[in-house]
């Protein structure tokens, strides 16, 4: 083969390979955007199932609790009835700020993650340090990655790792947004993070945004979770 061929035969392949990168990035892109599209809809509709309970259960309950409270002067044998029903409404409320955190909405993501941290920690024997920029400014989807990354991490805390002690960093350098999770729990074998759904839920959030998220972990030395992600 001459050299002339043999140049365009390498042109060619070249731009064949350009053209399959184009593709490549193309069709990425497409399914970032309807993997984002997937998340607001999960949103959408964890905001509509959170407006049913707060203003159809929570609503049965408020009625229930203040009837039974009213009761309660009368007959003292009704005391019992009352407390589990106003803790039945406590669960009720927290569980559809839980699904849809308004607060977020209202003051922002800082504020958000204290509460967080307040109502998924206050009944455990765990210590929780928090150091937030209170400074840090992001889009509303990114604050909703933020705060979904964060419940999620708290709630394998809680249930998984046997941690005394939880750190959530959270800060901005630029345009950047990085948040920190790290606990000095059980720990795990880093080669089995993909198994479980939580971890992968995380992993598949963090994608749809083209943020970076690292599950760093050993057995008996604890777990940080990192996400790096452009404001």
């Amino acid at each position: 083969m001459s050299d002339d061929k043999l140049a365009k035969l390498l042109a060619q392949i070249q731009q064949q390979q350009a053209q399959l990168q184009n593709r490549l990035d193309t069709e990425q892109q497409s399914l970032s955007q309807l993997a984002k599209r997937l998340w607001a809809q999960q949103e959408s509709e964890k905001a509509r199932l959170s407006r049913e309970l707060h203003d159809g259960v929570g609503q049965l309950l408020t009625g229930l609790t203040r009837r039974l409270q009213g009761l309660s002067k009368q007959y003292s044998e009704l005391d019992e009835l009352v407390e589990l029903s106003e803790l039945a409404l406590a669960d009720v409320r927290q569980l559809s700020r839980l699904m849809s955190p308004t607060i977020l909405d209202d003051l922002g993501l800082v504020p958000a993650l204290k509460w967080l941290s307040r109502s998924l920690f206050s009944h455990e024997d765990i210590e929780v340090e928090l150091q937030l920029d209170n400074d840090v400014t992001a889009n509303h989807e990114i604050n909703i990655l933020v705060y979904r990354i964060v419940q999620e991490s708290f709630v394998n805390i809680v249930k998984h790792a046997n941690a005394t002690k939880v750190m959530l960093l959270l800060s901005s350098h630029h345009q950047t947004l990085r948040l920190d999770v790290v606990d000095n729990g059980d720990g795990f074998d880093n080669n089995c993070i993909t198994q479980g759904i939580g971890l992968n839920s995380m992993q598949d959030r963090a994608r749809a945004f083209d943020a970076e998220l690292t599950i760093k972990s050993t057995p008996n030395k604890g777990t940080r979770i990192t996400l790096t992600v452009c404001k």
